[in-house]
């Protein structure tokens, strides 16, 4: 104490408030390590070796941003008056700030820990997005979550905090520091947070093949920043590339079948034609109306007729499926409804950052839309909650949907949440406006999105069988299922009914779970086509297949001839290639094939997986750029960018059409 009133150098306000800081974020961040390694070491067989590495390469990286946050908080010393902080206003800034800091600290790790469940991740590209809307994403949250008791308990603790560091503080409101030595800690924290910046990368924490314990020895704050400024990530500059004519080579090799004939039969540069093919079918066009239906969360995990050992929540969804046909090795290209919606309407694979659907210059694509155009559709979007959720409505609008419908233009509403209505309320008003568009004497496509299997899992009491104040995500997928079997049985009673292609396939799965690099098993998903009119009963589809196949198998259903643009290929057509599925996880792309997956990732990695079929594991087989896969993979991506940034993704659209749809 004697040494602190003799305003000994190595003790002064500067000094123990700064070490403060530290001390607090590490203990803060170590704990909630510590939580997530308890809760999943017997999950995951975490090792005494891997639990005390994630440690201490977790240490490191927290170490990092405690330098950061010291770094930030010695400009705020240096800038302001030493001496103010003897008066009382310098003393509740202080007392104040110290206090902020200490919850901010404590509800990040209940924020982690939350967010951990859900997802399976530190916070991540899900997190970034959420930013965007935190009116949605804050009522959901405290609709979910006990938010009123966290938030007392946090504010408990940070009182006790303070409360016991009061002492310690006030006897270094009376040491001042010269400005010199304030400037030579600040300049002294940012050289040594620069040498740990240059040393440390997102793949740091990568201490095993386990992507669990890769993730638990990451850090929240980290990671959140990676991914905001990695969001629209360069792939060329980023991710393993190979020569453009080869790559074009292997690209084309792959989205070749036997129905399409290509524009430019050979092509070595990128252009606007790289991809041009014409469709040719030998049957008549039969212009049935198609109504997509993607559905929330909607993951293989739960319906009986794909996992008959499983949950069986389904019993709606399985009875259609015996009805018309199931497609059973279908994979989601993504964990958001905008990977969904990008790979289904556009068949465009997701690059790396964020979908198309939410980048800019993403007017006039060829997409499902824009080809049915072209056929004389009517075209509408429809969705459970707001449009501007997502960049949907600008989307749309800007790529060929005729109509946008979202809840606010419901005429009868009984149920909603923050997120939007219930299933019930969207088939119930997408089925007047079907009815509307069927008098018009045109076919129509409609793409809808459901909302109710979300957080807070909340749905309308008397539907189901179970109590909606349970809240759990097995009585929301009940609910889904029963608002499909409502759907088609209100449907059969309408004119439109036996003209029409209904679709039914999940958005993504309904949560990312496992050890795997890219967690093959959370991406599976249904997919059906059901229309008593057009296919027979019990059919089912074996093929290895992801949403980019969707919009040219449903075109070659239809058996129509257009001008394709697609990067998937029909599943009803036999191709000169094995069957395979692209993915994305955060930074992480993939192709699997044959069992094998090629996963590329930042700073040009290129790694080779197996797949053992009897149980879904990933064996590491070693870093490869040079296989055949590897080389499909990048072919994939590195073209899919190129054709993007150079704005080659145009819809085949006369000028006058392309102008009314701007309007």
């Amino acid at each position: 104490m004697n040494l602190v009133k003799r305003g000994a150098s190595a003790i002064t306000f500067m000094n123990v408030n700064l070490v403060l800081v530290g001390l607090v974020y590490l203990f803060s961040s170590t704990f909630t390590r510590l939580v997530l390694l308890v809760t999943e070491i017997a999950s995951q067989n975490v090792t005494i070796v891997d639990f005390v590495l994630a440690l201490c390469v977790g240490f490191i990286i927290d170490t990092f941003i405690a330098l950061c946050l010291m770094f930030l908080y010695s400009l705020f010393l240096v800038v302001f008056p030493q001496k103010w902080f003897r008066f009382r206003f310098g003393r509740w800034l202080t007392f104040g700030g110290l206090f902020m800091f200490i919850y901010a600290a404590l509800y990040l790790i209940v924020l982690e820990l939350f967010f951990f469940a859900e997802f399976s991740s530190r916070l991540n590209y899900v997190a970034v997005d959420y930013l965007l809307y935190p009116h949605e994403v804050f009522v959901n949250i405290w609709e979910t979550y006990p938010v009123p008791t966290v938030l007392l308990a946090v504010l408990a603790l940070s009182v006790t905090a303070v409360w016991f560091l009061r002492r310690r503080v006030n006897q270094t409101l009376e040491v001042g520091s010269s400005l010199g030595r304030r400037v030579r800690t600040s300049l002294g924290l940012i050289a040594v947070s620069g040498v740990m910046y240059f040393s440390l990368s997102i793949d740091t924490s990568r201490v095993s093949d386990n992507r669990i314990l890769n993730e638990i020895a990451g850090n929240g704050i980290y990671n959140f920043w990676h991914a905001f400024v990695t969001n629209e990530l360069d792939y060329d500059l980023y991710y393993a590339t190979i020569d453009e004519t080869k790559a074009l080579e292997c690209l084309r090799r792959q989205i070749k079948t036997s129905d399409a004939k290509f524009i430019d039969s050979d092509v070595t540069t990128l252009s606007v034609q790289t991809l041009d093919r014409q469709i040719v079918s030998e049957n008549p066009t039969r212009r049935f109306n198609i109504v997509l239906v993607l559905e929330e969360s909607f993951g293989s995990e739960f319906i009986g007729s794909l996992k008959p050992d499983g949950k069986n929540l389904t019993p709606h969804f399985d009875s259609l499926a015996s009805e018309g046909l199931l497609f059973t090795k279908m994979y989601a290209t993504g964990n958001r409804t905008v990977r969904g919606l990008e790979a289904s309407i556009i068949s465009y694979p997701p690059i790396p950052g964020r979908s198309i659907v939410k980048r800019p210059d993403n007017e006039n694509l060829f997409t499902l839309a824009s080809a049915l155009k072209e056929q004389d559709y009517q075209t509408i979007f429809l969705y459970g909650g707001r449009a501007y959720f997502d960049n949907f409505s600008y989307f749309a609008s800007h790529n060929y949907f005729d109509q946008i419908i979202d809840e606010t233009n419901f005429s009868h509403k009984t149920f909603s949440t923050i997120w939007g209505v219930c299933d019930e309320d969207l088939f119930s008003n997408a089925l007047l406006t079907f009815d509307s568009l069927h008098n018009q004497g045109q076919p129509f496509f409609a793409t809808m999105i459901t909302v109710s299997n979300h957080t807070p899992f909340t749905y309308p009491d008397g539907k189901i069988p179970y109590d909606p104040e349970e809240r759990t995500r097995e009585n929301a997928v009940r609910y889904a299922d029963y608002a499909i079997g409502k759907f088609i049985a209100d449907a059969k009673s309408h004119d439109f009914f036996d003209s029409t292609l209904f679709i039914f396939m999940a958005d993504h799965g309904a949560r990312v779970y496992g050890s795997q690099e890219i967690p093959l098993d959370s991406y599976e998903i249904p997919l059906l086509f059901y229309s008593p009119a057009l296919i027979p009963e019990g059919g089912r589809n074996d093929r290895l297949s992801s949403q980019l196949d969707l919009s040219p198998t449903i075109l070659d259903l239809l058996d129509f001839n257009y001008r394709s643009q697609f990067f998937g290929r029909s599943l009803l057509r036999p191709s000169g290639d094995d069957d395979w599925i692209l993915l994305s996880h955060n930074r992480d792309v993939g192709m699997l094939r044959n069992d094998t997956l090629a996963v590329l990732g930042i700073q040009g990695a290129v790694e080779l997986w197996l797949r053992d079929s009897s149980n879904g594991e990933l064996l590491f087989l070693g870093e490869d750029s040079q296989s055949t896969l590897s080389h499909d993979a990048i072919s994939y991506f590195q073209i899919a960018y190129k054709m993007y940034k150079q704005r080659q993704l145009r819809a085949f659209q006369s000028p006058a059409r392309q102008n009314d749809n701007n309007k």
